[in-house]
């Protein structure tokens, strides 16, 4: 799929033709680099107020544009300061003069343990979707059983699945279609006979009068469903069945979904003996990650999620799944 070409007007000031080369090199690797080439065009229009000789980046013309802003989040102002970065090595090697500036946020990178819903865990939770009561201004009760058994079904994002028009659910074939996901490609996602099943029942009751271009999840107003609003009734079901939230940035998240269906998947091609050199790679395919090394760190096994094929990992690829020990 060939996305929107960037729109390089507003870069001005002594770096200007650099910086659009800059960003240029960057798509030409396959980066979709958007964000950060806003970020850099805002860059370009804070240098107008120096005097910039010879394309040279100084400490100055640096500082002022790493300071911490007020409220800025550390990752936001880490990203900030990698991306001045990226362009000065970028200056450094064309020969120019240039600062390289240090990281100074120090961000608190402890290690999420994703949560692996167990079976029992997964029955009750849908089972309690079913209780989810009708409301005459939402869909809730519908959609909501609808998205979180296609969340753990095929291991989507739960931005790939609100993303989702009608034109994407092939309910004849079992297969979604997701379109310009996270790294910018399309990718077929097979779903098994029974969440087939599942959502076409969904499908005549919502899509009655829908177009193909109308979301597949939808209010009642038939306006897309919002992230936060799945959030708040995934954490009233938690509530209700009773697993405990950690607080903030521990979870259980929507997202440990798709953590969920990685490791259960996994574990299901280990017992039937499929190697796992070939099992990572199909899995890699199907979550629609960049590369196996991605899908290596992504899926975590412990001894509680994984009591019977610890030792059929660590035999086949221990260096890939490191032990984890819960604090």
């Amino acid at each position: 799929m060939c996305s929107k070409a960037y729109d390089f007007d507003g870069f001005v000031g002594d770096f200007k033709k650099l910086l659009i080369q800059f960003v240029k090199m960057k798509q030409s690797l396959g980066y979709d680099y958007t964000s950060q080439a806003d970020g850099l065009k805002r860059f370009s229009q804070l240098t107008l107020n120096y005097n910039i000789k010879n394309h040279a980046l100084t400490k100055e013309v640096a500082d002022a544009w790493t300071a911490k802003r007020p409220n800025e989040r550390d990752v936001t102002w880490e990203h900030r300061i990698n991306d001045l970065k990226q362009f000065a090595l970028y200056l450094s090697n064309l020969g120019y003069d240039a600062y390289i500036p240090a990281c100074r946020a120090k961000i608190n990178r402890h290690m999420y343990l994703p949560h692996i819903f167990t079976p029992e865990q997964l029955r009750c939770f849908f089972a309690e979707c079913e209780n989810i009561k009708p409301h005459p201004l939402s869909n809730k009760h519908v959609t909501n059983p609808a998205i979180f058994r296609l969340l753990y079904g095929c291991g989507l994002r739960i931005s790939e699945a609100l993303a989702l028009k009608l034109r994407d659910v092939d309910l004849k074939q079992g297969i979604v279609t997701i379109r310009n996901s996270k790294f910018k490609k399309d990718r077929l996602i097979p779903m098994s006979p029974s969440l087939t099943r599942y959502l076409k029942a969904y499908s005549l009751k919502v899509h009655t009068i829908s177009t193909p271009e109308d979301h597949f999840f939808i209010k009642k107003d038939r306006s897309p469903i919002s992230g936060d609003s799945v959030y708040n009734t995934f954490r009233s079901i938690l509530w209700k069945i009773g697993i405990s939230h950690g607080g903030k940035g521990r979870g259980p998240r929507v997202h440990d979904f798709r953590h969920t269906f990685s490791v259960h998947a996994l574990n299901q091609m280990v017992r039937q003996g499929v190697d796992l050199y070939c099992a990572l790679p199909i899995l890699s395919t199907y979550l629609g990650h960049a590369s196996v090394e991605a899908t290596e760190r992504y899926v975590r096994l412990t001894e509680e999620a994984y009591p019977g094929i610890l030792e059929t990992v660590s035999r086949t690829c221990a260096y890939i799944f490191p032990a984890v020990k819960a604090k």
